[in-house]
């Protein structure tokens, strides 16, 4: 029943929360469901004169709430120049600046408004309006209760700054041409996409017209433009009522354009162009210095957006999008030891949070497209928040403990953003646990794998800083069987086999069934390290363990697909994973020299030698390859240059010890064939800064080892793991 009450225009009156919010309301008698999604459904009442200002005979008297009408507030008075001045240099009061130039950018109270509330906030402890008893119904975005209201406090960036840094942003649109093409390739051919295709796809291909429509091809944008863009930013976004996945971009994108979208596309642009993609425009050995700067361009451009929009707008489920890809940006960029890195997965947990993503919506009103993508996305910041923590030895941002999201359900982004009837029928045809039964290897399918390892690794870090007692060790037994009961439920189709790149899958599968594989199998290697059983000649689970994970990071190497650049994805996983293995098979290769004891059945030296050698190859040729981002100046060069050299040492004096040990004593001053007595943790230590130079008489394992003294602890639970 709608609301019997019309305007003079003859439209059908609004609420007054949606009048004053100005958004579209669906004119629902008595009240709005609009109103009742949002949990105002108290306050939601049809004023019959809406712009009629109360009469009020007596000012002493308090208005009631059906006197006022819940007319609009009034915003902040300003103070006069007369009464007030501006301030000078030391804070004094100065004549000379006046204050309405100072308080005219005053915060909207809006900005500010709480976000989710969940489980005891103080929203529980307030009394209902209603007088009921009842807990009012959790949010996902709490609103304020004045949209115009402002704060008593200005932007930390002015007016000015805010349009100078808008400006230099939408700059980047002279190379759109570029950008559309980089993004257009990153949704071909990624398999590793969380968010579903076709809505990047829409919004690149709706800033088209606009690009045009302002020349900014060819000339900078204008102040209007300017000011535009940041007006649509301030104005709150709820996709909750987008039925239509392929309506989004209606509301963000092309005329109202906002700088959360820009952020998220810019980002997934400069990813793509890191990755190997080289567009016309940047392509060429005499452009590599202008590709450079383009990857440096977009990824200045993309964090300008993380500034400001926070600043001016609520968080909204394209900010996440935004700060997702912006994270995996600046890791590619800055590396994985790199300060900003750590502070922008902090920053994504942040409004994950703010967002109420971490928790499952009971509302039936959200679209099952929306559910499935904020699945995907929390799922993914999780994982990338547990390889982070794992890298750098930190405590962890997103808890299993304080969430509750279900895994995305296993379908193809086409059927996730098409009809709804046949997304319906693309449901039903799913498996009990959410998987799809035709084989297919699905951007979800690998989100799902990875956060059933991260959950594991989860538990895994619980316990990285623990004493092992018998009680720890019980449980990291009991992780390590959950390890494989785990990999034995994922569908055969997902479980890496050695001969799949002979068969007719294409390399981009290929290669993420090997990092699902090396993901999920490094939990055991991590399991294994804590345990540290030695010594390690005759650790066969840790020795068996190791030689599975770098052999497999090594069969990335044998790539020869020309459509698909694996160089940095091989470069990768030889830091996440690579570098830990073949330092536990090099420490083996040192105690069985010197003890002479065999290893396990099963684990050959001459094998070890062979992967270690090839190890180093790889290490030495990413300084000259254009996309493994260890060239010098990269973020990974550093780290490449020193585990090759550390490597090459332990390898010279395994096959011979006395020209090594002379070479090293030469080269650093130390001597190499005396056990060195410090006893390295290197838990807090990320890098190999603390290796140059050293002896590696074991380096496994904080405790001395039979016969070589004190060693050095090379596995560090993970330390380069990402």
């Amino acid at each position: 029943m709608n609301a019997n009450a019309s305007r003079r225009n003859g439209k059908p009156a609004s609420c007054e929360p949606c009048r004053l919010n100005k958004t579209k309301c669906d004119h629902t008698y008595p009240k709005c469901d609009r109103c009742r999604q949002r949990g105002i459904e108290d306050r939601c009442f049809y004023h019959p004169a809406p712009l009629t200002k109360p009469r009020n005979e007596h000012p002493d008297e308090p208005q009631t709430e059906a006197q006022s009408g819940e007319s609009r507030p009034l915003k902040r008075k300003r103070l006069s120049t007369q009464k007030l001045s501006g301030s000078g240099r030391d804070g004094a009061f100065s004549p000379t600046t006046p204050v309405e130039e100072k308080l005219a950018d005053a915060v909207a109270a809006d900005t500010y408004s709480p976000g989710y509330l969940g489980p005891g906030s103080y929203a529980l402890l307030l009394p209902q309006d209603d007088g009921t008893e009842a807990p009012p119904r959790r949010e996902s975005s709490a609103a304020s209760e004045s949209p115009e209201y402002e704060m008593t406090h200005q932007y930390f960036l002015n007016k000015a700054m805010r349009r100078e840094l808008a400006t230099s942003i939408l700059s980047a649109f002279r190379h759109y041409a570029a950008i559309q093409e980089l993004i257009l390739w990153y949704n071909a051919s990624n398999e590793a996409g969380v968010i579903p295709a076709q809505l990047q796809i829409d919004a690149i291909n709706a800033i088209g017209p606009w690009v045009e429509k302002h020349n900014l091809r060819r000339s900078p944008p204008k102040p209007q433009l300017v000011d535009q863009i940041l007006e649509n930013t301030s104005k709150p976004l709820c996709v909750t009522h987008i039925t239509n996945p392929r309506d989004l971009h209606k509301a963000c994108s092309g005329d109202n354009l906002r700088l959360e979208m820009v952020g998220f596309l810019l980002a997934t642009a400069g990813r793509s162009l890191a990755f190997g993609l080289s567009p016309d425009t940047f392509s060429g050995p005499g452009n590599r210095g202008m590709r450079a700067r383009f990857v440096d361009e977009l990824l200045s451009a993309s964090t300008k957006c993380l500034t400001i929009a926070p600043l001016i707008a609520t968080v909204n489920d394209i900010t996440v999008w935004m700060y997702y890809e912006n994270y995996l940006f600046t890791n590619m960029v800055c590396g994985y030891t790199g300060p900003p890195s750590w502070r922008r997965i902090n920053h994504l947990a942040t409004q994950i949070y703010a967002l109420g993503m971490h928790k499952e919506s009971a509302s039936i009103d959200i679209p099952i497209w929306l559910t499935e993508t904020r699945r995907r996305i929390f799922c993914s910041s999780y994982n990338q928040d547990k390889s982070i923590s794992t890298f750098l030895g930190r405590p962890i941002r997103i808890s299993k403990r304080h969430t509750d999201i279900k895994l995305p359900l296993d379908l193809r982004d086409d059927e996730l953003t098409g009809d709804p009837t046949e997304l319906k029928a693309a449901i039903q045809r799913l498996d009990a646990n959410g998987w799809n039964t035709k084989g297919q290897h699905l951007r979800a399918s690998w989100i799902r794998l990875r956060h059933m390892a991260s959950r594991l690794r989860e538990e895994i870090l619980d316990f990285s800083l623990s004493t092992i007692d018998a009680k720890v060790e019980r449980d990291l037994l009991d992780i390590s069987a959950r390890i494989r009961t785990s990999w034995d439920s994922i569908p055969s189709h997902m479980r890496y086999w050695k001969t799949c790149w002979d068969e007719s899958y294409p390399s981009s599968v290929c290669l993420m069934l090997v990092v699902i594989h090396l993901t999920h199998w490094y939990n055991e290697f991590m399991v294994q390290k804590l345990l540290d059983y030695t010594p390690l000649t005759s650790n066969a689970a840790m020795l068996r363990v190791s030689v599975d994970i770098l052999s497999n990071v090594l069969a990335l190497g044998a790539i020869h697909d020309r459509t698909y650049d694996a160089h940095r994805d091989l470069l990768n996983c030889i830091l996440l994973f690579g570098i830990p293995s073949a330092s536990v098979l090099a420490t083996a290769l040192r105690q069985q020299q010197q003890t002479s004891q065999p290893f396990p059945p099963g684990i050959s030296r001459a094998e070890i030698v062979r992967m270690l050698s090839v190890l180093i190859s790889h290490l030495d040729a990413s300084a000259h390859l254009e996309n493994s981002g260890a060239r010098a100046g990269e973020a990974n060069y550093n780290l490449c240059r020193k585990a090759s050299r550390i490597f090459t040492r332990v390898i010279d004096q395994v096959l011979d010890p006395k020209q090594s040990e002379v070479t090293a004593t030469n080269s650093d001053g130390l001597d190499l064939g005396i056990e060195g007595e410090m006893g390295l943790d290197l838990f807090g230590v990320p890098g190999l800064d603390g290796f140059e130079g050293m002896e590696f008489a074991g380096l496994v394992g904080g405790n001395a080892v039979e016969g070589n003294g004190t060693s050095a602890d090379w596995g560090v639970l993970g330390q380069w793991t990402l």
